[in-house]
Formats: structure tokens, sequence, C-alpha cells
């Protein structure tokens, strides 16, 4: 029986690039989101705190 061996073998590479990326500036609050998906306010959609840019390391998508 074949139980899909070869996806276990060919694992897709992780594509890692530097992001603009929006986070929340409340100290309790983990909210962020990349630049190409914040609302126009620029409010944290988890607390409604303002939010500030910054870069990170994230996967391509």
């Amino acid at each position: 029986m074949f139980y899909g061996r070869r996806a276990k073998d060919e694992e897709m590479e992780t594509i890692l690039e530097d992001t603009e990326v929006y986070s929340c500036i409340g100290d309790s609050c983990i909210g962020w989101m990349r630049k190409d998906f914040v609302a126009d306010d620029l409010l944290c959609p988890m607390c409604g705190n303002e939010m500030t840019q910054e870069i990170r390391v994230l996967p391509k998508i």
C-alpha cells in the first residue's frame, strides 16, 4: 500500500523575508498584521489601540 511517502520526502522549503507589519502599542495586547491587510484607521482589531509600523522576518505568502 502507498500512504503518500513522497510528500514527507519532498517537504516545501519555507522562504523567509523582511516584511512590514503594524503591531499594537498596548502592553497587554499581542496583535499585529501585515501592511497589506491593515485597515485604513490603523487601529488594532483586538483591543482598539493604535498600531506602529515595524519590520519582522516572516514566511513569504
